[in-house]
């Protein structure tokens, strides 16, 4: 193969090789040479050293013409293993004496030079003097062999250092060609990159300093030139594109969002109702077809309203969000969730079976109910769900809708946080739920309730202590609608706030009005509902109400369920501390129903704890429930708390909390709910009482 077709790096490194091998080369045969040398006149001189002893010993023997005595002397050269032969010649240049090993060959006469090579061996020649006159000499021989092999080592040690002399030597040139062609082999890469790929944002790397550096600049400079002019072009081209492009994506993004927002919900990402009727319809078609079942569900999050109205929409709308996304985690990808207005949810379930649906039912339920943190409220849900089967509960998507609505409201009625499959006869409950709406927004635009009191009795005296105010609601067609069937109702409306500021009002102003003659001598309860409990503004309420009625605060008291103790409202003890310089007192009703932890207990500003009725109704017959009587009332004077015991309607039960130091009861044993006028009556026969037991 040409040399011109090579690559320039192995071109840099057969040069460097070429060189390195020649200097090798001349080096090695330098010292070869200086050393075959060098090693030669050693063993001359040696072998002249020696022959000089020989000669000053053999001087006697000349003189006397002993050659018994120089051939004794010749002899000790046998412990010189290279010596291998010696000859003595006298005056005459005869030999005199000689010694000689393994058969060596002997020369006659002396030699014409003083060293040099003979029969294979080397020789050494030096004249014998006495007395600066020459009376004979002296010939050594030294055989080769010994000198040979010491040449062999050595050739040997210095070819093996020629070889790793050689194989640094392609190490370093091997390193040294890359050092070279690195930046060039690096300048050429780049410019095969940009080739391919047309892009000019590339530049080569400077690595070195030299002229391959400034050649890396120069070529970095062109392709700015390059570049430039490409994107002086570039810009015309994208000016042209863009003014195109830019009514084309306002056209596209405008169209994507006007169809997202027709089929989607803007708050949650979900269906809407328009999606889910006509995945409903489609649905129905394709079940018709097979004989197959769907089912339809109708949800909406109990008491939302009242979390919307009172704790604002930012935390209505994020609680709706976090209830979508729990909603998405329960279905299947073939199932369809939509979001129909509000806090109104529908599923719709394909090919499920009853069985189905209720398992689905229930994990959604399980979800729902778990508490969600929201803008500093802890929050714990539940909700309702109506459940409708095609075609069991109707023909069309219309009527399926509507029948799983209608199961929706028969769970709220039970008593919510439940589904219901619909039925027919629950088609009157909604009729009825429907009716009561209306004429409880009427009552409430026409003043149309009135309170009724129900006494609190000191246990141990008799004496009438307090009162606790209950809303009652008479219509003209219907009489009395018990408060069990129209405040649900109301809290599910977002009414029950109205009701509750309305009748705390107008107690303190009825009671007020019975003690005309001074201040009041008993207190009054006013039952919150959780809307009120969870809104903030609780301090702000009261005290307006305070205010405008002249009521005085320490014979206020708030009764709060142990529900909402439970759930743990993170801003409940902060409100209820607000109210201590009011002197409002705080009491927990139904105790003994929640969860409450005694931790709680004894952080919270309470003063009052009543024991819930299910309690007292099993006196007698439950003695589970009467030692949880005597534990709650003996755990609440430890607390400093007084106890209340509610729904006293026999002697028995009477005597029983009476007997455990109960400190007040209540109860249809003592009085009914009553209105103000047999209050009055109630309250001066109490003092009468009073007034003869103090004698």
């Amino acid at each position: 193969m040409s040399i011109n077709r090579q690559s320039l790096r192995k071109k840099l490194m057969l040069l460097l090789m070429i060189v390195s091998c020649s200097v090798l080369s001349l080096v090695t045969l330098g010292f070869a040479i200086s050393d075959w040398i060098s090693s030669r006149d050693d063993i001359y001189d040696r072998m002249r050293a020696q022959a000089s002893i020989i000669g000053q010993n053999s001087v006697a023997a000349l003189t006397f013409s002993d050659p018994e005595a120089a051939e004794r002397t010749l002899i000790t050269l046998r412990n010189t293993h290279d010596i291998v032969g010696a000859v003595l010649f006298d005056n005459n240049q005869q030999p005199f004496s000689s010694y000689r090993r393994d058969n060596a060959k002997l020369p006659i006469a002396p030699q014409a030079t003083s060293e040099g090579s003979l029969a294979g061996t080397l020789f050494v020649q030096i004249p014998i003097e006495l007395d600066g006159e020459q009376i004979g000499s002296i010939v050594l021989l030294s055989e080769l062999g010994n000198w040979q092999q010491q040449q062999l080592h050595r050739m040997t040690i210095v070819f093996g250092l020629f070889l790793f002399s050689l194989l640094v030597a392609m190490v370093l040139s091997n390193v040294g060609q890359q050092i070279v062609t690195r930046p060039i082999l690096s300048l050429a890469r780049t410019a095969r990159r940009i080739t391919d790929t047309r892009n000019y944002d590339l530049r080569a790397e400077k690595l070195s300093n030299d002229e391959i550096g400034s050649l890396a600049d120069d070529f970095n400079q062109m392709l700015d030139q390059i570049q430039q002019t490409e994107k002086e072009l570039r810009d015309a081209q994208c000016q042209l594109e863009d003014k195109v492009n830019e009514r084309t994506s306002e056209l596209l993004a405008l169209t994507e969002q006007l169809e997202h927002q027709a089929f989607h919900d803007t708050l949650t990402g979900l269906a809407n109702r328009a999606t889910f009727d006509t995945n409903l319809q489609a649905a129905i078609n394709y079940a018709s077809r097979r004989e197959l079942k769907l089912t339809v569900m109708f949800l909406d999050l109990d008491r939302f309203k009242s979390i919307n109205d009172t704790l604002g929409h930012a935390v209505g709308d994020k609680l709706l969000i976090e209830m979508a996304d729990r909603l998405r985690q329960c279905l299947r990808q073939s199932d369809t969730l939509a979001r129909l207005g509000g806090d109104e949810f529908a599923l719709l379930l394909p090919d499920s079976s009853p069985n189905a649906a209720a398992e689905v039912a229930t994990k959604v339920i399980e979800a729902v109910k778990h508490p969600i943190h929201v803008k500093g409220y802890n929050l714990q849900v539940t909700t309702s769900i109506g459940i409708s089967i095609f075609p069991d509960n109707g023909a069309d998507a219309s009527t399926i809708l509507k029948n799983a609505d209608t199961a929706m409201y028969s769970s709220k009625e039970a008593g919510r946080n439940q589904f219901s499959f619909f039925s027919p006869e629950m088609n009157a409950i909604t009729e009825r739920r429907l009716l009561l709406e209306n004429k409880l927004r009427r009552a409430i635009s026409d003043n149309r309730f009135t309170i009724h009191y129900q006494p609190k009795w000191n246990v141990h005296n008799g004496e009438m202590v307090g009162v606790e105010a209950l809303v009652r609601w008479f219509d003209d067609e219907e009489g009395f609608i018990s408060p069990e069937e129209f405040i649900p109702l109301a809290e599910d409306c977002g009414l029950v706030s109205t009701i509750d500021d309305w009748v705390c009002k107008n107690a303190c102003l009825q009671i007020q009005s019975l003690f005309a003659q001074g201040a009041p001598t008993i207190s009054l309860s006013v039952n919150l509902s959780p809307t009120q409990v969870m809104h903030k503004d609780i301090y702000n309420r009261i005290s307006t109400i305070l205010t405008e009625t002249g009521f005085p605060g320490h014979r206020l008291e708030l009764e709060v369920t142990e529900a909402m103790l439970s759930a743990e409202v993170e801003h409940l003890q902060d409100d209820l501390d607000q109210l201590r310089p009011l002197g409002v007192e705080v009491s927990i009703d139904d105790f003994g129903t929640g969860y409450s932890s005694l931790s709680r207990l004894k952080n919270l500003p309470i003063n009052t704890l009543k024991i819930d009725r299910s309690f007292i109704n099993d006196i007698g017959q439950d003695s589970g429930d009467e030692v949880i009587i005597r534990t709650i009332i003996d755990m609440a004077h430890n607390l400093n708390l007084r106890v209340v015991a509610e729904g006293i309607e026999t002697e028995e039960q009477h005597e029983f909390v009476r007997r455990y130091n109960c400190d007040m009861v209540q109860g249809y044993l003592f009085s009914r709910p009553v209105p103000l006028d047999e209050l009055a009556q109630l309250l001066a026969e109490s003092e009468r009482h009073h007034t003869v037991n103090s004698y």
